[in-house]
């Protein structure tokens, strides 16, 4: 029996092409943004601070691209994201190694940045496909990402150390960054050919009530534990990686083998967890925790590379499930006068209050650390492995209470659209 075919509307394959610009753009330069302030400052405070002002940005952030959803188009919040990454590349390219030491600048311009962007596309994903475009749409963003991921951070390993090899400094950073600026100010143009309504407004006030009925609150807290872990490892194993190996090159290749395992291991979860979600959660959560074990050793190239391909394979089996109880933790909010994207944007806030706390909990580590010795940061990754059995602990009583059989497609409001189960496919970023 062939498959069922599908058409996606000419918008979602404009927003599908933008997204594929944006993701190839983030892939070639986001690990190395850490190393860069690194490499420059030498020290492990300008990253942190970096991290720290992302994380703090974000939240403001969603409030105000929301805004400028509701007053302008949720396209042009997606369109401002674009150019204020673009921005960000542009100082970077203007001011050189001076970037290096405003990091607090260039994370408030990344907050900025991320938060227009990922919560216009969050949007205009659904507003662009109907309940039977949501499994297409989802798929191919997923593997265009995956794609991006696998390829992209390998190339750009190899520009910067090639180009620095060759004409000294930085000038391999600056090759990769001003490619990534090219393709923001495609990414840009390109989505001038997107359109769509207002959003509805945010009612933050009736949202964070929300938080008083047990199964929300307890995903909320799941997702604020995952985030805690997160928030440091979004750069802490790139960060030891280039410590250990002194090689942007050996870097990107071990970012490639890593996105090909997340590619697979995503594609598995996203195929098993609608009849075995519960197991793939504990599994997940498990197989972190087990990784982490690496980190007991002392901090060579070996032990990073045991803890990323174990922690790359583990990790969508614990993120997609809980993407999956998020949504069907929305959906028992008995509210239905408060859009959907008010939850999100709840969830979101006390997600990057884990990431933040995650982030001062390296600050404090890293203030013991020397590039010599960074055995602290071994037993701070080692603690954070943890951080899942937590969301798990925290999500289990709800397991068959709650939720139990669940309908294919659950659905949704952001503001006058409507989302299905299967956008739990949204942004998910890739941090083993």
């Amino acid at each position: 029996m062939h498959a069922k075919p599908f058409r996606l509307p000419a918008l979602a394959w404009w927003l599908l092409i933008v997204g594929a610009l944006f993701q190839l753009s983030i892939s070639l330069s986001n690990t190395f943004v850490s190393i860069f302030l690194f490499k420059v400052d030498r020290s492990f405070s300008a990253i942190a601070w970096y991290h720290l002002l992302v994380f703090a940005t974000l939240p403001v952030t969603f409030v105000l691209a929301a805004a400028v959803a509701r007053r302008t188009s949720t396209a042009m919040s997606l369109r401002i994201g674009i150019a204020l990454y673009a921005l960000f590349f542009a100082v970077a390219l203007m001011v050189g190694e001076e970037a290096a030491h405003m990091p607090e600048l260039l994370g408030v311009l990344t907050g900025l940045a991320e938060g227009f962007y990922w919560l216009a596309f969050d949007v205009l994903s659904v507003e662009y496909t109907d309940r039977e475009g949501h499994e297409p749409f989802f798929g191919l963003f997923g593997v265009l990402t995956s794609v991006a991921n696998v390829i992209a951070p390998p190339v750009a390993g190899a520009l910067i150390s090639r180009e620095d090899a060759y004409f000294g400094g930085l000038t391999g950073y600056h090759v990769v960054f001003g490619i990534s600026f090219a393709l923001f100010v495609v990414a840009t143009l390109v989505s001038l050919r997107l359109k769509s309504a207002r959003l509805a407004e945010l009612r933050l006030r009736e949202g964070f009530r929300s938080l008083a009925q047990e199964p929300w609150r307890r995903v909320v807290l799941g997702s604020a534990a995952y985030g805690v872990r997160e928030g440091v490892f979004m750069f802490l194993l790139g960060l030891l990686f280039y410590i250990v190996t002194g090689s942007e090159m050996k870097l990107g290749e071990f970012l490639l083998v890593q996105g090909a395992l997340s590619f697979l291991a995503f594609y598995a979860a996203g195929r098993w967890s609608g009849r075995f979600r519960w197991r793939l959660f504990l599994v997940g959560a498990l197989g972190i925790l087990g990784a982490s074990v690496a980190f007991l050793w002392p901090i060579t190239t070996v032990t990073l590379i045991v803890y990323g391909v174990l922690a790359a394979a583990a990790f969508p089996l614990f993120l997609v499930p809980l993407q999956g109880y998020v949504f069907d933790a929305m959906h028992t909010l008995a509210d239905d006068d408060v859009p959907s994207i008010t939850h999100i944007v709840v969830r979101e806030w006390l997600e990057n209050a884990g990431r933040i706390l995650g982030v001062l909990a390296y600050f404090v580590v890293g203030s013991f650390e020397t590039v010599r010795h960074v055995g602290g940061f071994g037993w701070l990754a080692f603690a954070l492995g943890f951080m899942p059995l937590v969301a798990v602990g925290l999500i289990r009583p709800l397991e068959s209470r709650i939720f139990g059989p669940r309908s294919r497609h659950q659905r949704f409001r952001l503001g006058d659209n409507e989302e299905s189960h299967t956008s739990a496919k949204r942004r998910a970023r890739p941090t083993p």
